[in-house]
């Protein structure tokens, strides 16, 4: 009997036990965490959090990525002298520097005219200007490069150097324009002068506003230098590979001697070889060359000598890598005044690579045989044909 309850009671517990551990089975499958041997499972990921953190992820990536661009581009910009436009002032006098001596009648090659002839000159320059609408187009950006002379820092300089580059990106273009600096234009608040007397009185702000106004082409910013700084950032690139011939080199070497004085260093050091070629020029050299102005035809090729400093000084820069040109922008911004926002400059930077392999055209204003010379207040004035000049000009900016 009593071993025939016992088997019963043994029965039953192990009946129990199974369906006991049936049910671990099942609530383990059902995923409370545990399996068949009693370690606990991982639980199945939500999709949700696992997008949610790797948009966390990659988010912290850009950040600090971007964190480190910002800091890189904000020191950047801290070299640059950036001057606002309100904080510039027009001046009423100018010092004696910026007077031009009086050319005599050997030396001047204007035609005189007298007050009546002035005025129709007048008339015609505010007829053609006004009735011509100022052009702006979002894809291509006027940035005006200015090289001012003047032998100290106490006043603006002269604008001897004036070339307005134009960045068509739509077309992957670069026209690169030479405006001549005795130019006769109406300059606001100042009265009709050479062109170049306009950053004498107002900087780049009024020079920038009198080119707008006078040729109807927006000039969105400026960058200027003058010829010492110029010096130093051609010494930063490496100096420039340019053709010269015997005179230019003889005329050059002349303005090498005069600016070595103002630098108090040896001249002897940085003479052109009087025989010319293919020369290697440091700064002092390559600015001596781009201001020569007696050579040839006056300050026509002078423009243009100034455009082959700045298309050989943009080869060099071509063979540079990214970081080397990172490098040489630090120390070339030291030299640099302008009136390009950090905001703005950031954009330029980034794709100053993509616009080194654009297309260049180069030309000047006034255009060949679209212009007279006048001879007022002592000096010869270039008057442009207007009507067929800010046609022509327009169209190759903006055409």
């Amino acid at each position: 009997m009593s071993v025939a309850f016992t088997g019963q009671k043994s029965d039953k517990r192990r009946r129990d036990s199974e369906m006991s551990k049936n049910r671990d089975d099942r609530s383990g499958s059902m995923g409370d965490g545990k399996n068949g041997s009693g370690n606990r499972k991982k639980p199945g990921m939500n999709m949700k959090k696992v997008f949610a953190i790797s948009f966390c992820i990659v988010l912290g990536v850009v950040l600090i990525s971007g964190g480190v661009i910002y800091k890189f581009g904000h020191d950047l910009y801290s070299n640059v002298n950036y001057v606002a436009d309100e904080d510039i002032k027009t001046v009423e006098t100018l010092p004696e520097e910026a007077v031009e001596e009086t050319l005599s009648t050997e030396e001047r090659t204007g035609v005189a005219v007298n007050e009546s002839e002035l005025e129709s000159i007048h008339d015609k320059m505010k007829k053609s200007t006004t009735d011509v609408e100022t052009k702006s187009d979002d894809d291509i950006y006027n940035l005006l490069l200015i090289g001012v002379d003047r032998r100290d820092k106490t006043w603006n300089g002269n604008s001897d150097s004036m070339i307005l580059v134009s960045i068509n990106k739509a077309k992957n273009k670069v026209s690169m324009v030479s405006l001549m600096r005795d130019t006769y234009v109406d300059i606001e608040g100042v009265g009709y002068a050479k062109l170049n007397a306009a950053y004498a009185y107002g900087a780049g702000p009024l020079l920038c506003q009198t080119i707008t106004d006078t040729f109807r082409i927006k000039v969105d910013r400026y960058v200027a230098v003058d010829f010492f700084d110029l010096i130093d950032i051609i010494n930063i690139i490496g100096g420039v590979d340019l053709e010269i011939s015997a005179k230019e080199a003889e005329v050059a070497n002349g303005y090498i001697m005069d600016m070595c004085n103002i630098m108090d260093i040896d001249g002897s050091e940085h003479m052109i070889p009087s025989e010319g070629g293919m020369v290697h020029c440091d700064g002092v050299q390559a600015v001596a060359f781009a201001r020569n102005r007696y050579v040839g035809n006056s300050d026509f090729e002078r423009t243009e000598r100034q455009r082959y400093v700045m298309t050989q000084l943009m080869a060099e820069a071509k063979q540079m890598s990214l970081a080397q040109m990172t490098e040489k922008m630090q120390e070339i911004l030291q030299h640099v005044t302008m009136n390009i926002p950090e905001t703005e400059i950031w954009s330029m930077i980034t794709e100053v690579p993509e616009m080194l392999g654009y297309e260049f055209e180069q030309s000047r204003v006034p255009y060949d045989n679209m212009y007279d010379v006048i001879y007022v207040k002592g000096q010869d004035m270039l008057v442009p044909y207007w009507d067929e000049t800010l046609t022509k000009l327009q169209e190759q900016i903006y055409g």
